[in-house]
């Protein structure tokens, strides 16, 4: 039986991923909002991220990240993102979310998010200065952090390496939360599965999703520390507010009651309703076994 839930998923995870018709038309609208961009004197560069960077991007659905370097001093996100709008094409829908981002969309593409950022030699609002390497951008609550964009690629393909199924799984988490719509910050998602990665070793996609979801339910959307900060312990926020954590406690747990039920009846050898709760989690296009 174990050939037929990877086949599954498999299968489910092919449809996951962009495909070349996918990645075209999103390559190009970034370049031309880049392009856009770089040529004002205040944007110091546009550097790529997120799920396409990750190669963790769900067709249809994953919005490319733009992390745009300004120069200027810390300020709040949604002013600075507000200062880059007059920069973009005019036949774009700009819509300002409350983390301080900006979602373009463009009819034929999934969109792009353009995420202001401050170089990594500006000092925050305390005067302490942030590493080489390290960008300072708003997290899910509209807050400064540091990140490393290239720091969680390079983590993953070591773990995709080493392990095996870490894309996949991200993947898997990323299409619950589009198609479900629940109010969970990506990054946190893909934090909680690189935490679970370095702490066990995979058994499996399902029961990796079954543990994620359970842990998720057990700790409430605590911030969990970010492998790949600089100093490895800075909190992840799932939500923007207590608010949108409230709102996204019942899918998180009807996610964790799902596949551990899904577990349970396909180890009784019920392929049937195993297959039945899944498609409750992720859709009735999930494929039977």
């Amino acid at each position: 039986m174990a050939d037929e839930i990877s086949i599954a998923f498999q299968a489910f995870d092919e449809d996951l991923r962009p495909g070349p018709d996918d990645v075209a038309p999103v390559r190009a609208l970034r370049d031309e909002v880049a392009l856009g961009l770089e040529a004002d004197p205040t944007v110091l560069r546009v550097v790529e991220g997120g799920s396409w960077l990750n190669g963790t991007a769900v067709r249809d659905r994953s919005r490319l990240d733009l992390f745009v370097v300004v120069g200027s001093r810390a300020r709040p996100p949604a002013r600075l993102a507000g200062s880059l709008v007059p920069l973009l094409p005019a036949d774009l829908l700009v819509e300002p979310q409350t983390d301080g981002s900006l979602v373009l969309e463009r009819l034929g593409t999934p969109g792009l998010r353009l995420i202001p950022a401050l170089e990594s030699e500006h000092p925050d609002d305390v005067g302490e200065s942030a590493g080489a390497g390290e960008l300072r951008v708003p997290d899910a609550s509209g807050r400064w952090v540091r990140h490393r964009p290239v720091a969680r690629s390079v983590l993953l393909s070591r773990l995709d390496g080493s392990l095996g199924g870490v894309r996949a799984l991200i993947r898997l988490l990323l299409a619950w939360k589009h198609r479900q719509a629940v109010p969970i910050s990506s990054y946190y998602l893909e934090t909680v599965a690189l935490r679970q990665a370095l702490q066990q070793h995979s058994f499996s996609v399902l029961w990796d999703a079954c543990w994620v979801w359970e842990r998720l339910r057990l700790d409430g959307l605590t911030r969990v520390p970010d492998p790949t900060s600089p100093d490895g312990r800075q909190g992840v926020r799932a939500t923007a507010t207590l608010a949108g954590a409230v709102a996204a406690q019942y899918p998180v747990e009807r996610a964790a009651t799902s596949s551990r039920a899904a577990v349970n009846a396909y180890l009784d050898g019920d392929l049937e309703t195993s297959g039945a709760y899944l498609r409750t989690v992720f859709g009735s296009d999930f494929p039977g076994f």
